[in-house]
């Protein structure tokens, strides 16, 4: 691996090591600042796209989109970090770490522990997977497709935590 090669594959993973801490974040700590302003419930849902009523009968898709578009990256940065790693075993990671997070959200009481989010948090990665190499169809090359997504994810990393600080200089 090339000089540029290494660097790159830091400055990745540095970024996919923030994703992830921003993931929790979301996830867990519901974007909460003060652990005193989370709600503590625990309750427990294995219908897939059922809610009870006190969530309401229908079908929440705007949640089911969050949960797509928040692990979309999840995909994109594994592509690039494990380009080797067979996708059925990419799929099975992302599930993993969605299920992971929803067993701690009922370990901790801290949110509705649903079936529902796994199913879309692993859709949102195989989305991330499928974009990947679309993309990586169009540039033709890996490292300059990994140049430019580490270059935007760089930016929009750098955006939400400014944001993130404006928001807690705020409070």
């Amino acid at each position: 691996m090339i000089k540029n090669e290494k660097h790159l594959k830091v400055a990745n993973s540095a970024l996919f090591t923030v994703y992830l801490l921003i993931l929790v974040w979301v996830i867990l700590f519901k974007l909460q600042f003060s652990l005193s302003e989370i709600d503590y419930t625990r309750n427990v849902n294995l219908i897939p796209f059922h809610y009870s009523t006190s969530v309401g009968k229908k079908i929440h898709i705007g949640e089911i989109m969050d949960n797509v578009l928040i692990f979309i990256p999840f995909g994109i940065f594994l592509s690039m970090l494990a380009p080797k790693m067979k996708v059925q075993n990419k799929l099975i990671m992302m599930s993993g770490t969605s299920l992971a997070f929803e067993i701690a959200q009922y370990v901790l009481a801290i949110g509705g522990t649903d079936i529902t989010d796994v199913m879309s948090n692993t859709l949102g990665g195989a989305v991330g997977l499928a974009l990947y190499a679309l993309f990586l169809k169009i540039v033709k090359n890996r490292q300059i497709a990994n140049v430019i997504i580490s270059v935007i994810a760089g930016c929009v990393t750098i955006s939400f935590l400014g944001l993130v600080v404006v928001l807690l200089q705020s409070n």
